[in-house]
């Protein structure tokens, strides 16, 4: 079933509630993650850690195998799920018909198309993981264009997050009009 805000019934009120605050926590869950990724470039360019060994904070904790790899791969699989989830809510409750089309367009191609590819980079890097039982685990990107994985890796996310954020931006001028019962 269609929750269209035009029917304005508590249902779709509801789950339209529902979606932002699940937006919202993905807002600031990938935000968080932002961080992780300046905390590594920190790391590697102004402490000298050496780029294999710059987990950010919580890559130390949740190392396996000697890298932080396996716990992106389960984030970004986790995150990439959520984006589609979010976006699908958005559409069936028709909110996205009220925004410019460059800003969905923007959320497609920034957010879900980038951080899907985003997510077979990581399987390629697990799976060098798996084969050489850790790192050297290259993945596509950064033998292709010749950058760090930390390098890589932080506009990969930097560029994905713009995407969520643009969408962000425009839909919060709604939410008066989107929560009303």
């Amino acid at each position: 079933m269609t929750y269209s805000l035009t029917r304005n019934t508590p249902r779709a009120a509801g789950a339209v509630r529902g979606t932002m605050i699940f937006f919202v926590t993905i807002v600031v869950i990938q935000g968080i993650h932002v961080v992780e990724h300046i905390l590594q470039l920190v790391q590697v360019y102004v402490l000298g850690v050496p780029d294999d060994d710059a987990f950010g904070l919580l890559g130390y904790v949740f190392a396996i195998q000697g890298t932080e790899e396996w716990l992106h791969l389960v984030f970004n699989v986790w995150y990439l799920a959520s984006l589609y989830i979010v976006f699908i809510a958005l559409w069936r409750a028709k909110v996205l018909t009220q925004l410019p089309s460059w800003v969905v367009a923007t959320y497609v191609v920034l957010r879900l198309g980038l951080e899907t590819w985003h997510v077979i980079e990581h399987a390629v890097i697990i799976t060098n993981v798996i084969k050489n039982s850790g790192c050297p685990c290259p993945g596509i990107g950064d033998r292709v264009l010749g950058l760090t994985d930390t390098v890589l890796h932080f506009g990969y996310n930097a560029v994905a997050f713009a995407g969520t954020l643009v969408l962000f931006w425009h839909i919060r001028r709604l939410w008066p009009w989107m929560l009303r019962r």
